[in-house]
């Protein structure tokens, strides 16, 4: 008997997700959907993982109500203003911003749980149905990586293959959101459209270079 022929990486990584989707009962075909394959990705440098992850930090706090002077301390003291974009930069300089501003930017507290997950502080990503723990988040941000006595080990990202792995599952709800959006029905297994939305980011900023 011959060899079983071996799963390109693509589909692998595709069977995989399916398999994460039907576990959870979510029945949605994304085999059309594209999948980024390792030799395609650019994943990001594990220092600029710490440094994007303070920011996020640092943006959702705001939005949770910390204080301006409490929001400068924290960027200064752990050295946060480089990694802000400029549309962030203006949010955490603004005294007093839109109620929507503060919505938006709270909910960055899901992406920070996913580059927190990429460098190896949390175990794992769960099913997006339910919030993260913006306390246990921001708790995992200061001590593992705003410490000093504590930094960050260079090398900590997970490999690409687990990275990509995930990414590959965010990427499909985020394609399940789309298209129960354009049709108008709810998102199978009660799942969050925010947490998607901040996640399919949080992966496109981490292992697209972009």
């Amino acid at each position: 008997m011959g060899e079983e022929p071996v799963l390109d990486e693509a589909a692998r990584r595709r069977k995989r997700t399916c398999a994460y989707l039907s576990m959870w009962a979510v029945d949605a075909d994304v085999t059309a959907l594209p999948v980024l394959i390792e030799s395609a990705a650019t994943v990001r440098k594990p220092l600029d993982v710490v440094g994007r992850a303070k920011a996020m930090c640092l943006c959702a706090l705001k939005g949770q109500g910390l204080s301006q002077r409490e929001v400068f301390a924290f960027a200064d003291a752990y050295e946060v203003w480089d990694h802000l974009t400029l549309s962030e930069n203006d949010f955490v300089l603004e005294p007093d911003p839109p109620h929507a501003d503060l919505v938006q930017h709270a909910w960055l507290s899901e992406g920070l749980w996913v580059l927190e997950w990429s460098l190896g502080l949390i175990r794992h990503l769960a099913f997006p149905d339910n919030s993260v723990d913006v306390a246990e988040a921001t708790r995992v941000c200061i001590e593992g990586l705003c410490t000093p006595l504590n930094p960050p080990d260079p090398a900590s990202l997970r490999p690409a293959k687990d990275l990509l792995d995930a990414a590959d599952v965010a990427f499909a709800f985020e394609g399940i959101s789309l298209v129960a959006r354009a049709q108008g029905v709810p998102l199978p297994g009660n799942i969050h459209p925010g947490i998607v939305f901040e996640r399919h980011n949080a992966f496109a900023w981490l292992v697209r270079g972009g």
